[in-house]
């Protein structure tokens, strides 16, 4: 029985089980040669379609902002049929909640695909009620929700708490460690115990998220890096990317009270003596702000070397836990760093700065 030429049943279907005797009620159904049943036909929605996703992305719960979609809410039961790799009718199923239809969803094999009973009742997180009658009409409602979704998240991501300039592993890091704080598109940003102001707004073109900053300063080097139209995509729940042709900046969310810890990698030790410009330092004292601002887990393996060359061919390693001299003032020490967890290693540049005190 292909799925091109079935069509609906003239039943309600508000409460039912998925056993084989319904299955056999909805094949007798479909086998039906009296043409008495003229309804229209059911709407084909693969696995690998982007309608597909979205409804996984409506009926699941996750920690990923940009990978849930809650500003629309449908009004249960749905009638879910589900058909073969050969377009054969397989089951009728009865969706009662969001985890049922999640489920349903992840359970089809990947050659799989569903057709949905129209019309579907929703509901808009504004309370406001609407009715969906067609395959096209379901897209549009989840595309424009989806986009209101994004540009929202976005926000709260901006207005929660401050962001930290994260290290860009592909880009110099000279304002590394400057925070930003918004406050309704109003925003400051501080670096090095300076204060800038700025605005910066969110915005969508077609699928891409925007971020536009625009900070106001005579200081043209903070503008010159700051002040574009940056395309956003998301690290994780509590990291973005912003990209400007070649330019990324990474924005980390720091709601914890001791945030301002590790604001950059310059590490300041009071010299041994007047004038020598020599300080103790324990290199180990600054892993957890290396890793801290890099978002990286704290099993990461780390050394430190005294050239990138080293670094990059894990040689003649410094020892962290004992006193190093710097053998000059702002001295790199370059940081080998293996992410075991995501199978990824890194080189970063800390400077060691002897000051008097």
């Amino acid at each position: 029985m292909k799925k091109t030429t079935l069509y609906y049943l003239l039943l309600i279907l508000i409460s039912f089980s998925c056993s084989n005797d319904t299955d056999d009620i909805i094949n007798q159904s479909f086998n039906n040669e009296t043409g008495i049943i003229q309804l229209s036909p059911l709407e084909e929605i693969t696995q690998g379609s982007e309608l597909f996703q979205n409804l996984v992305q409506v009926a699941t719960d996750k920690e990923r902002p940009d990978h849930n979609i809650t500003c629309i809410n449908f009004n249960y039961p749905l009638s879910i049929f589900v058909f073969d790799a050969n377009d054969e009718f397989t089951s009728l199923n009865a969706v009662l909640d969001d985890e049922e239809f999640s489920l349903l969803l992840e359970s089809l094999e990947t050659d799989f695909s569903i057709s949905v009973s129209f019309p579907i009742t929703a509901i808009l997180e504004s309370g406001e009620e609407f009715i969906i009658n067609t395959k096209e009409e379901l897209k549009q409602s989840i595309d424009s929700c989806l986009d209101f979704e994004r540009v929202s998240d976005c926000n709260q991501i901006l207005e929660n708490c401050i962001l930290k300039v994260g290290y860009g592993f592909t880009n110099d890091n000279p304002y590394l460690g400057g925070i930003f704080e918004e406050s309704n598109g109003f925003t400051t940003f501080n670096f090095e115990e300076r204060n800038f102001i700025g605005s910066w707004t969110v915005f969508l073109i077609e699928d891409e998220l925007h971020i536009n900053i625009n900070l106001v300063s005579e200081n043209s080097e903070i503008t010159d890096y700051f002040n574009y139209d940056w395309k956003v995509t998301y690290i994780d729940e509590n990291s973005l990317k912003l990209s400007n042709e070649d330019r990324d900046l990474v924005l980390n969310q720091r709601c914890d009270q001791d945030f301002d810890l590790c604001s950059s990698f310059y590490f300041e030790v009071c010299e041994n003596e007047t004038n020598t410009g020599v300080s103790d330092f324990i290199l180990n004292d600054y892993v957890f702000c290396i890793l801290d601002t890099l978002e990286l887990d704290e099993d990461s393996v780390i050394s430190f070397h005294e050239t990138q060359e080293d670094a990059q061919n894990d040689e003649n390693p410094v020892a962290g836990d004992q006193v190093y001299n710097n053998t000059e003032n702002n001295q790199s020490i370059f940081v080998k760093i293996i992410d075991e967890e995501n199978l990824s290693d890194y080189v970063v540049e800390i400077i060691l700065i002897s000051i008097g005190c």
